[in-house]
């Protein structure tokens, strides 16, 4: 994996600079007809040359064939594939997943920091919730004991009303267990194909040292948010980013999420030089400008009307000029790039293209049709997302185990086939089910149900965590009780701390 701060300029079309040679060559052929000198110099004396020689207009100030010359060595440059970066491949997530740690002991309620700690940090997650819109993030928290308040989500309004609830009160006990918060995060960003962040955001870290947060961490990169007024030193050093009243801290910490998170993708996946040669487009355009001066609107206007004559008729109808100067692969990926991706499914000649186009557009049946033609891995596995997208699971599982069988370490596949297996089993038992339930005999009886008519509302039934003997009754109870966030939270931390299977780092 390249540096991000190391530029490594080449050409990806190296080739296409031999076009420079025949361009060169019509250049001083034009050069030298123009020079009305070197083509009389033969046939008039000399002396008399200079006499019958008629020099052009000083006003001439720019020569129509240098105009013409640049704009090809421009071109021609451009075609070369010019190039710098790298880029990650199609179907990558391009942001990073996001585990939050919020430290919600005592400690967070001082006003150093207005108008709390806790309050302040919870804006600032708000803050980087916002900026990162689409991303998946989760959240814990953690005191004495560690809690997983989200899982990985990309709607942050699902995260927003938990957040905001979170109190030290919430917390079954005080202190700063930031360890088992970082390995409880961990363990949610156990199954990504690749790296994700965790970020602990708290006034310190207590007496905790960085080696066993960081070996918490695993492969993931840990940053920590540090609500305090005053600096302290804290065990994780320079991966420390302080809080700030502007949004310089946001920017500091999605800077480091994504710059890790890149580099961790392109481990995972690979990455391919970019192709920059689209920005010679500009300085082509600029000297196209020069074009319209007295004697040459004339030809631009001819060159309008010609362009209007074939251009298409129809939307996602090519016209017949674009297919004189460009392939359909080129037209499709300017289609693409402008994010017309069902015109660029229709333009690409390359099926793996065509299935790209198709799967951003959302046709996910055309989409496979064009994968099932790409005979490499990267199309292989491409197909398998496409018939996990059309709920074709079985087929998309064996796509999946075709890639398995040719790399075994195909991170992506094996998280896709694990998440296909799953909702094929959910599928499974609930066909099941409507099974059995179809064969229940036709004359059986509906429970009997008595109502209380003294009682009004229901009965209030009074739940202690210690009544609830398994965390699945607990969270089967949980999920009938309409209640605030506030109370839920409360509840379901008590009833995972008392678990002791869950030693403290709760789920």
């Amino acid at each position: 994996m390249h540096d991000a701060a190391t530029i490594s300029f080449h050409l990806l079309r190296p080739l296409w600079l031999v076009a420079l040679i025949p361009v060169a060559a019509v250049f001083a052929l034009l050069l030298w007809r123009q020079n009305a000198r070197a083509q009389w110099c033969g046939v008039i004396a000399p002396h008399l040359l200079d006499h019958l020689i008629v020099q052009p207009g000083r006003g001439r100030s720019v020569n129509a064939l240098y105009l013409v010359a640049a704009a090809m060595v421009l071109g021609t440059i451009a075609l070369s594939g010019p190039t710098w970066r790298r880029e990650l491949p199609p179907f990558v997530e391009d942001k990073a997943p996001l585990m939050i740690a919020l430290a919600a002991g005592s400690s967070m309620t001082e006003s150093d920091v207005a108008p709390s700690r806790l309050e302040r940090a919870k804006q600032k997650i708000g803050d980087l919730l916002a900026a990162r819109a689409g991303a998946r993030t989760g959240l814990v928290a953690y005191a004495g004991t560690a809690h997983l308040v989200m899982p990985l989500t990309d709607d942050r309004s699902v995260i927003a009303p938990f957040l905001a609830a979170l109190t030290p009160g919430l917390m079954p006990s005080d202190g700063k267990n930031v360890t088992s918060a970082v390995a409880l995060a961990a363990q949610s960003l156990a199954t990504e194909p690749v790296a994700g962040t965790i970020l602990v955001v708290a006034d310190d870290l207590g007496a905790a040292d960085a080696a066993p947060i960081r070996q918490a961490a695993g492969r993931n990169n840990l940053v920590m948010l540090a609500v305090t007024a005053s600096a302290t030193s804290e065990p994780l050093g320079s991966d420390v980013v302080r809080v700030s009243v502007d949004g310089e801290d946001i920017l500091r910490l999605e800077r480091r999420i994504e710059t890790r998170f890149q580099a961790a993708e392109g481990d995972a996946f690979g990455t391919r030089w970019q192709d920059e040669g689209f920005w010679l487009l500009l300085p082509l355009a600029l000297l196209s400008l020069l074009w319209f001066r007295r004697g040459t609107t004339v030809a631009w206007v001819v060159a309008f009307v010609l362009l209007t004559q074939v251009s298409p008729s129809r939307a996602g109808e090519t016209s017949r000029l674009a297919n004189l100067w460009l392939t359909p692969d080129q037209q499709g990926r300017l289609a693409f790039d402008r994010g017309d991706y069902r015109a660029a499914a229709n333009l690409f000649a390359d099926p793996m293209w065509r299935g790209i186009s198709a799967y951003r557009a959302y046709d996910f049946i055309v989409a496979a049709q064009e994968f099932t033609r790409v005979e490499t891995l990267e199309g292989t596995f491409a197909l398998g997302n496409a018939q996990a997208q059309n709920h074709a699971f079985e087929k998309a599982i064996k796509a999946y185990d075709d890639v398995l069988k040719v790399q075994p370490g195909h991170l992506a596949a094996k998280t896709n086939r694990a998440i296909v297996q799953a909702a094929l089993d959910a599928q499974e038992a609930k066909r099941r089910k409507q099974e059995q339930d179809d064969s229940a005999a036709p004359d059986q009886k509906a429970d009997e149900m008595r109502v209380d008519p003294k009682q009004k509302g229901g009965k209030t039934i009074k739940v202690t965590p210690q009544d609830v003997t398994t965390a699945g009754a607990a969270e089967a109870w949980m999920r009938q009780v309409q209640t605030s966030p506030a109370d839920f939270l409360k509840l379901k931390f008590a009833i995972q701390a008392v678990a002791p299977a869950q030693g403290g780092a709760s789920r």
